[in-house]
């Protein structure tokens, strides 16, 4: 036999195998054994070893899941990176033996700093010009009674640069924080300048994995300001709440919006904040303990080296370390403030306010989160050093749009899908047989080939299969009957003229290889044009037609080739059933 046709024809037994291989897990049901059996913490059979540990992966509308949008708060982060600018002037100022009246942010993107005189000012704008010349050019300072107040703003081409860096940190930390949590083949991209779209399909608890990902994880250390007490704070939003309508709630807009009506009555540069009292059950606020604390946070959590889960008493808590700069800023602060209550907050609400008994040089602490159900307590426990161990998100977000797909829905969808390709495979499959005969079953078992290649292709790479994908799949049917329509008409055309099955075939396939060719590479870049430019619906279908075309090629051109080839070199027959 000519080598060409050997090379080809073990090309063609390989790819098959190869595929089969591919698909066995999926067919044997192994991802979810091998799952459960992990979860059990059981040794893993033998054959487990030998065959792939992932099968075809599903898509959200295939096996069911959640898909949302968040909408990245850009002008909170803006706030927040501006807030920590004020904190290390400060600190810078400090260094150089002056200690500025107040460090306010009127809106937001300025710094309103006071200081006592001309002298401090011109320190300012030394410090300024030394170290943040790119943030803040320059300061304009406007004399108030006998001091000074020196206003800054931030560069606008700084501020469109934060912008998209907020956007792609919030993007990589969503998506650390679902690589964690343990979610298979999540789909994370931008969508449009602010929003981040998330499919996470199979999701068991989408509620939890939810607040795991717009959990914005902002640890801040502030000083409590006891001259006021709770009592005396209560009356105050008590009466806040009854004059201006305000809700009968603790979320954060809540709080806010107290603290805006209550300014003027609270001391400067305080604000309030609350302890949430919760019920032991179910963990929902019941009420809530009002604390006076710092406008601004003394020591924040992006300093942290390491948080995670530790039982005492039979308690789950969150331990967490600093990183050297955290430990040193961190022990001065004790060090400053022995007896004072410091205030640990989590995202705005108050999680403990310990007295400060001694310094903390080493730069550790915990979070205690409450008597409760032991299970519930340490699940919010993982959840709570899960994101303090990724980092904080450099910006709020807020649920956009959110659809969850059940898994019987998803089941119902796989049925469906499947049942319209194999009604379509079997009425190509009765055409073909009937209309070019054996030729027909040939072509038949080509498209046959073609779906094996197809499915071992997407499992091979990753790809998910989605209900579009499976659509895809059917138009992949329908082009490879399509080229061998064409193969099987010339080879017909060829023995009419009187040929003989040999020159039959091969002036057959001469004279369609081009037209097959070209039909399908135009349908190959139309593929990638949709995969680029497509989203989610679109570029799973893209995935699967993509493939599906170069599947096609290889059945249609080398498979059938192949069998024909064989067919005349061994048995040199005089007629051809088509």
């Amino acid at each position: 036999m000519p080598y060409a046709w050997k090379w080809k024809s073990w090309t063609v037994i390989a790819t098959a195998c190869l595929s089969g291989y591919l698909l066995l897990p999926s067919l044997l049901g192994l991802p979810e054994k091998r799952a459960a059996l992990e979860a059990a913490g059981q040794p893993l059979p033998a054959a487990y070893h030998l065959l792939p540990a992932k099968g075809l992966s599903l898509g959200l509308d295939l096996q069911g899941g959640i898909y949302v949008e968040f909408q990245v708060q850009i002008e909170d982060a803006i706030r927040r990176k501006v807030d920590v600018f004020g904190n290390q002037i400060t600190r810078d100022m400090k260094e150089k033996g002056i200690a500025p009246a107040a460090v306010t942010q009127p809106t937001t993107g300025h710094l309103a700093i006071q200081l006592a005189s001309d002298a401090e000012a011109n320190v300012l704008e030394d410090v300024l010009r030394q170290y943040y010349r790119r943030v803040f050019p320059r300061g304009l300072p406007n004399r108030v009674g006998e001091g000074v107040t020196v206003a800054l703003a931030m560069d606008e081409a700084y501020r469109n640069e934060l912008r998209q860096q907020v956007v792609r940190q919030a993007v990589e930390s969503v998506r650390n924080r679902i690589d964690r949590y343990g979610v298979g083949e999540p789909d994370i991209r931008l969508q449009g300048g602010d929003r981040i779209a998330i499919e996470l399909p199979g999701l068991k608890d989408p509620d939890r994995a939810l607040s795991i990902m717009k959990r914005t994880g902002q640890l801040e250390f502030r000083l409590v300001d006891e001259s006021k007490k709770p009592v005396e704070l209560e009356a105050l939003i008590a009466q806040a709440r009854q004059t201006h309508s305000i809700p009968e709630d603790y979320q954060l807009e809540t709080v806010r919006r107290l603290n805006e009506v209550l300014q003027s009555q609270l001391p400067e540069q305080r604000e309030m904040v609350f302890e949430l009292i919760r019920d032991p059950v179910t963990r929902k606020a019941t009420r809530g303990i009002p604390y006076l604390v710092s406008a601004r946070a003394e020591v924040t959590g992006d300093l942290l080296e390491s948080a995670q889960v530790s039982i005492y008493n039979n308690e789950p808590r969150v331990v967490f370390q600093f990183d050297k700069t955290g430990a040193k800023l961190f022990g001065d602060l004790t060090k400053s403030n022995v007896n004072r209550k410091l205030a640990i907050l989590l995202d705005g609400t108050l999680m403990s306010a310990p007295v400060i008994q001694e310094p903390i040089l080493q730069g550790s602490g915990e979070i205690t989160l409450g008597a409760g159900d032991y299970q519930s307590t340490l699940r919010e426990a993982e959840d709570l050093s899960l994101v303090l161990q990724e980092g904080a998100l450099p910006a709020t977000l807020t649920e956009a749009t959110k659809t969850v797909v059940g898994p019987s829905l998803g089941a119902d969808l796989i049925r469906q899908g499947f049942r319209s390709m194999l009604l379509a495979a079997l009425v190509v499959v009765i055409f073909m047989a009937v209309y070019y005969k054996a030729s027909g079953l040939l072509a038949d078992a080509a498209v046959a080939l073609n779906v094996l290649l197809l499915l071992g292709a997407l499992s091979l790479f990753g790809a998910t299969l989605t209900l579009p994908g499976i659509a895809g799949i059917i138009l992949t049917i329908g082009m490879a009957v399509d080229a061998n329509v064409i193969i099987n008409e010339r080879i017909r055309e060829e023995l009419r003229s009187g040929k003989s099955v040999k020159t039959a075939i091969q002036s057959g396939y001469g004279n369609a290889n081009r037209a097959v060719i070209d039909a399908n590479i135009t349908t190959l870049i139309a593929g990638i044009v949709l995969y680029q430019f497509g989203t989610g619906p679109i570029r799973g279908f893209a995935v699967t037609l993509s493939i599906g075309i170069l599947t096609t090629l290889f059945t249609a051109v080398v498979f059938t080739r192949v069998v024909y080839d064989y067919i005349v070199q061994r048995w040199n027959p005089q007629r051809l059933s088509i």
